[in-house]
């Protein structure tokens, strides 16, 4: 299969709203009329702090995505003033899924994070995905929050 992943821009917030919209009627949430419009308004809002990934088919169809929100420290004396990124959404639509895509989508987010000096990246992991987020080097602290550390980590003691 054919994919193409680039960095979300502001003319992709309705793509991201309707394949939000798959995602979250898959995992039982209810229509709502609006839901596009409210989506995309809100990811513009936040379009500077949420760095997001869509995967394209051949075709152009938006196919997957990946969605983040990038989190900056303050300036300290004590630590490093480096960045995370939290990973909100991995979602590929049924018909595209068991290609790798959700893998090159995270590929490519922790490759834009360590040119941008992100420190660990995170995620609430769902049962079905562990094995994929295990593979991409996270580790669990917990049963559900998942971390992987980046290359950039610099470590005061």
């Amino acid at each position: 299969m054919t994919v193409r992943i680039e960095r979300a821009q502001r003319e992709h917030a309705l793509i991201l709203g309707a394949l939000t919209l798959q995602a979250d009627l898959e995992y039982g949430g209810t229509k709502r009329d609006g839901f596009l419009s409210e989506y995309a308004d809100a990811w513009l809002a936040e379009f500077d702090q949420m760095p997001t990934w869509i995967a394209f088919s051949g075709d152009g169809s938006a196919i997957g995505f990946v969605q983040t929100s990038h989190v900056r420290k303050l300036p300290s004396l004590c630590r490093t003033t480096t960045g995370w990124l939290h990973v909100k959404n991995v979602f590929v639509t049924k018909t595209a899924r068991g290609n790798g895509i959700a893998e090159r989508l995270l590929r490519t987010m922790i490759a834009w994070g360590e040119k941008h000096d992100i420190e660990r990246y995170q995620l609430n992991a769902e049962p079905k995905a562990r094995s994929l987020y295990e593979r991409m080097g996270f580790e669990a602290p917990g049963e559900r929050l998942m971390v992987r550390q980046g290359s950039t980590t610099t470590r005061r003691g």
